[in-house]
């Protein structure tokens, strides 16, 4: 097996075991949001070729480190890993959904948000998470 593809399936079994994806609001405007991905791990040596690889911030406490990518970088890291995961494979594909939409003016808002809101009620029983409260606002408001 080559490198580069021993470092997918690595990645994707990380992010099986315990990556989280969640949306969140976009500062920048009231309606959309962006996808923010969290891989964990006991070590740092254990995420940086992920780093390496996809870019993204390393956050440490003092038992976990974290791994933070949001928005394309998030999305490319589910576009490249989706087809190496075991468990998150449906979710990641019905995340990328929502981002293959393209929204094209102002006028979009209530369709925006129709779909934010269809994709979401997909994730009721798995590991997506809303994000914060202010895109639950989004979608039910």
């Amino acid at each position: 097996m080559e490198e580069k593809q021993a470092l997918l399936f690595y990645t994707a079994g990380l992010f099986d075991s315990g990556g989280k994806i969640s949306f969140r609001k976009d500062p920048r405007s009231k309606t959309s949001v962006y996808l923010h991905i969290t891989l964990k791990a006991k070590s740092q040596d254990a995420l940086k070729p992920i780093k390496e690889t996809f870019g993204g911030s390393l956050r440490k406490n003092r038992k976990k480190v974290y791994l933070t990518l949001t928005h394309k970088k998030a999305r490319d890291f589910l576009k490249t890993i989706k087809d190496y995961t075991v468990s998150s494979k449906e979710e990641i594909e019905n995340v990328l959904k929502l981002f293959e939409v393209k929204f094209s003016n102002q006028f979009e808002k209530e369709r925006r948000k129709k779909v934010l809101k269809d994709v979401v009620k997909e994730f009721k029983n798995t590991k997506v998470k809303h994000g914060r409260s202010s895109v639950k606002k989004i979608v039910e408001g």
